[in-house]
């Protein structure tokens, strides 16, 4: 559970995203969101969420909403004439994830217009050259910000990104409201989270269920299984049937907005309502969680459940864990296998 000093630690870290957000929006309430997400990542759905609880303490109104797949100018145009347009958050702000950086590029080419918010985002270019592209398109954009939710981050930008207007903001997803969960009294397993991408430095996936001695481990990658299967796949088909309107919108314009984009809008929310209940399931049946993804740590914190933290192979967990989110009395920070072990079978012990 959390402690005192941790639901006062949140607390600050929301005023601050709030009093942030508050200042860039500049007192306007009508906008778009774009970049919205649609897999399976519980990450992306958790920051999705905490954007989501923003959006309805500021009182926004959100006219329009495009995944990856589904971004329409003109359609957005047509939804919201005026207002400000919300680039979701996350860590693909750069070169490791090219399908979002090709669409947030084409974001502030097609609209020089409206006025943009990148929020909170992690850097990493590995590109020179690429960044070199990156800066020059949205530097020439006259009313973009790119919200940055690390210091590590913030340094990557200066460098790379010089005629970006940049600053500070934390990770939305410490702005979601998590249900309160009750671990059984004697359960005795530990979840790991581990990833097995091109992000992937931990070499936590290698690990069996028999890891830790004396002790079930369920090793794992976050995403619906069991009874959550069925409901995510219905609201993905959901998301399909609206992208292949979009795509014949694009061809023919008389066709319409609003009712479509709204039912859109709604698998949207049902894919990524779906992820986290699988994901919180998952956490309410262990006592001690080890996690090498940074919301797999954000997810721990807002339960309250021990955790053990281990970085990804360019300094996202780390920068904002050392900032921020390793201020919370359940997070323990790892740097190997060897001293991960060791910190969930202490924490097993309390």
């Amino acid at each position: 559970m959390l402690t005192s000093e941790d639901k006062s630690h949140l607390r600050s870290v929301r005023d601050l995203t709030v009093s942030t957000l508050t200042e860039v929006l500049g007192g306007e309430r009508i906008v778009a969101i774009v970049d919205a997400p649609n897999q399976r990542n519980v990450g992306d759905s958790l920051i999705w969420a905490g954007e989501m609880e923003y959006v309805e303490h500021l009182g926004l109104d959100v006219r329009y909403v495009a995944d990856l797949w589904t971004y329409d100018p003109a359609a957005l145009r047509r939804a919201m004439p005026r207002g400000v347009i919300l680039l979701h958050g996350g860590g693909n702000f750069g070169d490791l994830w090219p399908g979002h950086q090709i669409l947030r590029e084409m974001v502030v080419t097609d609209l020089p217009d409206y006025r943009i918010i990148q929020l909170p985002q992690s850097i990493q270019f590995r590109d020179e050259e690429r960044a070199r592209v990156a800066n020059e398109i949205i530097g020439a954009h006259l009313d973009f910000t790119a919200l940055i939710r690390d210091q590590v981050s913030l340094q990557r930008a200066a460098q790379h990104l010089p005629d970006v207007a940049v600053r500070f903001c934390p990770d939305m997803a410490l702005g979601w409201d998590a249900p309160q969960v009750s671990v059984e009294k004697n359960a005795a397993n530990v979840l790991v989270i581990a990833r097995a991408d091109m992000e992937a430095s931990s070499n936590l996936a290698s690990v069996g269920d028999d890891w830790l001695t004396g002790v079930k481990s369920r090793v794992t990658d976050w995403w619906p299984r069991g009874k959550f299967v069925l409901p995510w796949r219905l609201a993905r088909s959901m998301s399909l049937v609206y992208r292949f309107y979009v795509k014949v919108r694009k061809r023919w314009r008389w066709l319409p907005v609003g009712l479509p984009d709204k039912f859109g809008a709604f698998a949207i929310k049902e894919i990524n309502r779906v992820n986290i209940a699988g994901a919180v399931d998952m956490y309410a049946r262990a006592r001690v969680i080890v996690v090498d993804r940074l919301h797999a740590h954000v997810l721990a914190v807002l339960l309250g459940i021990p955790h053990v933290v281990m970085d990804n192979n360019y300094r996202k967990i780390s920068a904002i864990y050392e900032e921020y989110s390793g201020e919370f009395s359940t997070a323990h920070y790892a740097t190997d296998l060897a001293s991960a072990r060791f910190e969930a079978e202490r924490l097993l012990e309390l």
